[in-house]
């Protein structure tokens, strides 16, 4: 129960700070302007810089490449999550452009702010691993398949290749670089690097809590069908990969559960964003990453229970 442990531990450190954020936005301490340059300190500065630390020092050349099984249960989770996406807005009758953005919903994960934070915690020494692995496959689905999917809601489907050049994708390129080279920094600029990275968790939950309070919880009840996302997103899909993952053995019952966990995270923020820069229903994709932020909250240490039973950990 070491590992169910450490997640409780997670979340209340993930309620507590979001807690914080929240109070400090509605007593005026942060302003829109304010909330808005801490996401892009987040997306520009600090995760770039966390993922290029940790990628590094959590395994060798030998064990990246090793690591090709994980990368392809990656694969597999967004391959569940948008059939279960698609399927559970056919059952609640959406139409178009509303069910593209419960599948993307459904689908991507908050995963840089609440997602590698846990994962770093509960496997210290192979987090650079399970993590960069994930950010490719992530990177790639969500650039391509995440754009089609929202891009058609409204019309032709198109994919914008050159979006995928990111901060967080050039870290993760270098990381991987510094990996094959056996290259592993110890001095005082990188001991900087390391220590910026390592506010994420801190930034990141302040920057959710600080949103919500500047949204405010009327997106939540604009649209009740938003609150299906919850159970879909957050303990039917996760159920499904874990026990999929259990009967087939592709990879270790580690790597299994760090691929569970990364399913069992709320919304991805950047969905939201895309929603709105292509007028894909953005009070849905808005509301679905508060109620699942929020959820989230309640349902991991549910989800994570299950887990353990099955998995004797």
């Amino acid at each position: 129960m070491e590992l169910f442990n450490i997640l409780i531990r997670q979340v209340g450190f993930f309620s507590t700070t979001l807690i914080i954020g929240f109070i400090a936005q509605r007593v005026g301490f942060f302003t829109s302007q304010t909330i808005d340059s801490l996401s892009r300190i987040m997306m520009k500065v600090v995760i770039p810089l966390m993922i290029l630390t940790v990628v590094p020092s959590s395994g060798t050349k030998g064990e990246f490449l090793a690591s090709w099984p994980f990368m392809i249960c990656c694969f597999l989770m967004y391959g569940i999550n948008m059939t279960v996406g698609f399927l559970s807005g056919k059952i609640l009758k959406m139409k178009k452009p509303e069910i593209n953005i419960h599948i993307c919903s459904v689908s991507f994960q908050n995963s840089a702010i609440l997602g590698y934070p846990i994962i770093i915690a509960m496997f210290p020494e192979k987090s650079g691993i399970y993590i960069a692995g994930f950010l490719i496959v992530e990177t790639l689905m969500c650039w391509t398949v995440g754009i089609l999917i929202i891009t058609s809601g409204t019309g032709s489907g198109k994919i914008d290749l050159r979006k995928v050049i990111t901060p967080m994708t050039i870290a993760l390129v270098i990381g991987i670089i510094m990996v094959f080279a056996d290259v592993h920094p110890k001095n005082v600029v990188w001991e900087a690097f390391t220590g910026i990275g390592g506010t994420l968790k801190y930034l990141g939950l302040l920057y959710i809590g600080a949103d919500i309070g500047r949204k405010g919880f009327k997106k939540l009840f604009s649209n009740p069908r938003v609150f299906f996302t919850v159970p879909i997103k957050l303990i039917i899909s996760p159920l499904i990969l874990f026990f999929i993952l259990l009967g087939t053995g592709i990879v270790d019952i580690n790597s299994i559960i760090a691929i569970t966990i990364f399913a069992m995270l709320p919304s991805m923020l950047v969905i939201s964003i895309l929603a709105q820069e292509y007028n894909c229903a953005p009070d849905y994709a808005t509301g679905a990453i508060l109620a699942t932020t929020i959820s989230c909250l309640f349902t991991m240490p549910i989800v994570f229970f299950i887990v353990s039973i099955f998995s004797n950990i």
